[in-house]
């Protein structure tokens, strides 16, 4: 029998320039309630030095109300990012200062992203914590260093955030990115063998970007798997340079740009039936990324797709 079906959800983070009450009036108008709302300084949509402040959250749980939506996740990607790095001229535009002070920076953003959620009752938090050394992927000859010191830093660097998320009974999530310490299924893998209280976020597009086959990327991970974005993915194959808007490189490889669904080469059918065969009974957030699309056409057309493949009863299975 089915158990509750999947829900559709919006990210926020593209609809954060129009400000947190005409993002949550489009969340609705277009019929979704559930959404992820970031907390980053730079998209200013809660404000960043009132994250811990209750009077803080009963503005936000109000303005949820009068749009009858409400929070399934409170993330942060940029601002928390420094907590382990890189503490270098990359991060200066988030915060400048020296490699401790900017820890010390990603540490209150991650530990007031958790607060907030808890103050909002919000049942999880995607952070995004950074790495030490994006280098400790490639294998240096005679050397004992690998990724696996990544996995440890992470694990010994995020302890009062993930203690904090336990008492106040707020899920921690943790998403592969290229960025990051979890950044393919097998660092995925090792921080959740380290970390067993902590879920994961899979974006099925992030994962293609950098070569693998995003439907295997949503397979096995069991109740590990508490979240799921959707978007699109192009990639550049000719040799010359890519041309018009959004495109960028997740590494080494070809230069890729993300789109609303049904406008590049990721299978979103066989994906959902994917999840529908791991029983995953989360949350699906549309991240709109796509720099072809104006954001509100962008979502509509990912919400027609997702709500053209999602079963909305049981199905009747074979019938011959």
């Amino acid at each position: 029998m089915m158990s509750e079906p999947m829900q559709i959800g919006l990210c926020l983070a593209a609809l954060a320039p129009a400000g947190l009450d005409a993002a949550l009036r489009t969340a609705a108008r277009n019929g979704v309630d559930v959404v992820d709302l970031p907390t980053d300084s730079t998209l200013k949509l809660v404000d960043p030095n009132r994250l811990e402040d209750p009077a803080h959250h009963q503005e936000l749980r109000a303005a949820l109300a009068a749009a009858q939506v409400h929070i399934g996740c409170v993330s942060n990607s940029r601002d928390a990012q420094l907590l382990l790095g890189p503490h270098g001229p990359h991060t200066d535009p988030i915060f400048a200062g020296s490699a401790a002070q900017k820890r010390d920076y990603g540490l209150r953003a991650a530990l007031g992203t958790v607060q907030l959620a808890a103050g909002i009752g919000a049942p999880q938090v995607r952070l995004m914590l950074g790495v030490p050394d994006l280098g400790r992927w490639l294998s240096w000859w005679g050397s004992q260093v690998s990724w696996q010191d990544n996995i440890d830093t992470w694990i010994a660097e995020a302890e009062p955030v993930l203690a904090l998320a336990k008492k106040l009974g707020v899920q921690v999530v943790v998403e592969p990115h290229p960025k990051q310490v979890v950044y393919d299924p097998a660092s995925a893998r090792a921080l959740l063998a380290a970390a067993g209280e902590v879920k994961l976020c899979v974006d099925p597009a992030n994962l293609a970007a950098v070569g693998h086959d995003p439907v295997a990327a949503v397979r096995g991970w069991g109740e590990r798997l508490a979240v799921v974005h959707a978007k699109d993915l192009q990639r550049w194959k000719t040799p010359e340079d890519p041309r018009g808007p959004g495109w960028s490189r997740y590494g080494p490889g070809p230069a890729i740009r993300f789109r609303a669904l049904g406008c590049g080469e990721m299978s979103w059918p066989a994906l959902i039936a994917a999840l529908i065969d791991e029983n995953y009974r989360g949350v699906i957030y549309i991240e709109h990324e796509d720099s072809l699309l104006p954001t509100e056409q962008g979502v509509v057309n990912s919400l027609a797709l997702l709500r053209q493949l999602l079963p909305v009863a049981q199905a009747a299975g074979r019938t011959w």
